[in-house]
């Protein structure tokens, strides 16, 4: 018996290892595609119509009708697809075990590219993300992995996206884990690892996927390094005041008195004049160019001639990413995190050079350390920062000083922010906490527990019909079907209401429920529990995400508790496995 869990395990692992390959392919031509998008929609707006705009201040216009684009395409085909491609992911994996919406993620990612390229201040690293985890999503259900490998090569997909952004596999594989999926194993973080492998290699083939920002210096005195115990702690204050800044305005918008599909033209308004007299300096768009001109600004400039240029650069960036992504427009929040960190790094290397002469190895270091501090503690991911930055800049010797920073900044914001993140408040809004111990059924997908061979019947038939049906089959209901469409659900309860002289005359669509409570099959069976109990049913009708009169299936509450004991056996040989092996060690 553990000889034959031996092989089933060993040969899932390198299933989803060959599996992981594909999804790295498919996550490296992503990131490269969106990037071309992008450029094709900025080419489109900065090329093509501000050249026929009377002068250059006219740029504010850009992105006014960028959103004006992005509202009706999100309001009308996908209201999920605002904001950040991240949490949308996290949302799928959570409560849809790693199934994400076709039609969302498209259209996430033409929205984005719009944003984007008309001048919106959001990141690409988020849609980037949401392409690869829809390939590693799409490849799992094409041929039907469980829920919990379909987790997996979701995770894939996006490790895959980030790490072909920055050049920075092992970044990008910690980013999936720590940011993601919040919970894995070693054997899961090996396709994982494949994948943003893979990702980068593709990507690095067709472009240079390295963002211009990285400064190659990268070296700290001791002096430097004690001030970024100081430093840390003050960026995880940052990053607290920068999570809710975002969703003040977020909330702001929301309950502005103007129809949805207005609000993204409003934040790209306030972006235009956020940015109009920094047009140089990354204000609108993605903001790396930004990054690159401050860089070689202050490798010539006095520190104090920057210093609230650089503090202005950075609250500025902060009100147009929060009115641009709040409104409801498209894009990522993690590449103006790290330009906001930059800006605020850097003002503090400046003024730590000015407050202690000579005792600085090089101010511009600071800006980098920044970035990394500002998105520990405001995305929860210090690994993902120190692994980043080290892979980008190629150089260890600031390795201490990054980790003290990326940590205390994490600890503190992580104490303020109550256990959240800038990606994670959200999920919590909707009931979802990742931190929480995570129950068995969320691994099992309604799909794995459902009958798939379902009985039903027609509006047509009698009621007596019905109920001869329920005691011969000792079912407490039947959905209802007319002509390969669900109409109802007819239960047991609402027969034992109708007197049974007139149970010989009613027909079932005289009875039963017009608006059936549904599932689909990629959601968790944790889910489906929850949904029961809240309606006080026994039973959900399983229907396609897409089209919710599509019936493929049953499911009830002794089919999840059924699936519950499956699991529960699975870890336990899988556990059982485990000691044998320590044993035999």
């Amino acid at each position: 018996m553990n000889n034959h869990l031996k092989l089933t395990e060993d040969l899932r692992w390198i299933y989803l290892d060959l599996l992981s390959i594909v999804v790295g392919i498919s996550g490296g031509l992503g990131a490269v595609a969106f990037r071309k998008l992008v450029e094709l929609s900025h080419d489109f707006f900065f090329s093509f119509l501000l050249p026929h705009l009377p002068n250059s201040y006219f740029v504010v216009l850009l992105p006014i009708l960028g959103g004006l684009i992005v509202g009706p395409l999100i309001y009308k085909l996908a209201p999920e697809a605002k904001g950040d491609g991240i949490s949308h992911i996290m949302i799928a994996l959570q409560r849809f075990t790693g199934d994400i919406r076709k039609r969302a993620g498209l259209v996430l990612i033409f929205t984005s590219a719009i944003t984007l390229g008309s001048g919106g201040s959001a990141g690409r690293e988020g849609p980037i993300a949401l392409i690869g985890a829809s390939a590693g999503s799409a490849i799992g259900k094409a041929i039907k992995l469980s829920a919990r490998d379909l987790k997996v090569l979701t995770c894939c997909g996006v490790a895959s996206g980030i790490a072909a952004t920055f050049n920075a596999p092992m970044g990008g594989a910690i980013f999936s884990m720590e940011v993601i999926s919040k919970k894995f194993t070693s054997l899961d973080a090996v396709p994982i690892l494949l994948a943003a492998v893979v990702g980068k290699a593709v990507a690095s083939e067709l472009i240079d996927p390295v963002p211009e920002f990285v400064n190659p210096n990268f070296y700290f005195t001791t002096f430097d390094m004690v001030l970024c115990f100081f430093i840390g702690p003050l960026f995880g204050f940052l990053s607290f005041l920068w999570v809710k800044g975002y969703y003040f305005f977020e909330d702001r918008f929301q309950d502005l008195p103007l129809p949805d599909i207005l609000k993204p033209a409003i934040g790209g308004l306030t972006a235009g004049v956020c940015g109009i007299f920094f047009f140089e300096f990354g204000i609108m768009g993605v903001g790396y160019e930004g990054i690159n001109n401050i860089f070689m600004l202050a490798a010539r400039a006095p520190a104090t001639d920057l210093l609230l240029l650089l503090l202005a650069l950075g609250l500025l960036k902060m009100l147009a990413t929060s009115s641009t992504v709040g409104s409801g427009g498209s894009g990522g929040v993690f590449a103006p995190t790290l330009y906001i960190g930059t800006m605020f790094g850097l003002a503090a290397g400046m003024l730590a050079e000015i407050l202690a002469p000579d005792q600085i190895a090089n101010p511009l270091d600071y800006g980098l350390l920044g970035m990394g501090a500002l998105f520990a503690g405001t995305a929860g991911a210090p690994l993902t920062c120190i692994f980043m930055i080290t892979e980008m800049t190629g150089n260890y010797s600031g390795l201490p000083s990054l980790i003290i920073c990326c940590i205390t900044s994490y600890t503190v914001a992580r104490i303020l922010l109550k256990g959240g993140s800038i990606y994670t408040i959200k999920l919590m809004r909707k009931g979802i906490y990742l931190d929480l111990p995570q129950p068995v059924l969320s691994e099992v997908s309604v799909g794995e527990a459902m009958h798939k061979e379902v009985i039903t019947v027609s509006p047509l038939c009698r009621i007596s019909e019905v109920r001869d049906g329920i005691y011969r089959c000792n079912y407490t209901g039947f959905p209802v079907v007319d002509e390969g469409r669900l109409v109802g659900m007819i239960t047991f309860d609402d027969i034992r209401r109708i007197p049974p002289h007139e149970q010989e005359k009613m027909t079932v669509k005289e009875v039963a429920v017009r608006a059936p409570i549904t599932i689909n099959p990629h959601q968790s069976a944790k889910m489906a529990m929850d949904i029961m109990y809240e309606n006080d049913v026994g039973r959900l009708a399983v229907v396609e995400k897409d089209d919710a009169q599509k019936l493929i299936g049953i499911i009830t509450r002794s089919d999840v508790i059924r699936a519950y004991e499956r699991e529960m056996k699975r870890s336990q040989d899988e556990a059982s496995k485990q000691v044998g092996y320590g044993m035999k060690e």
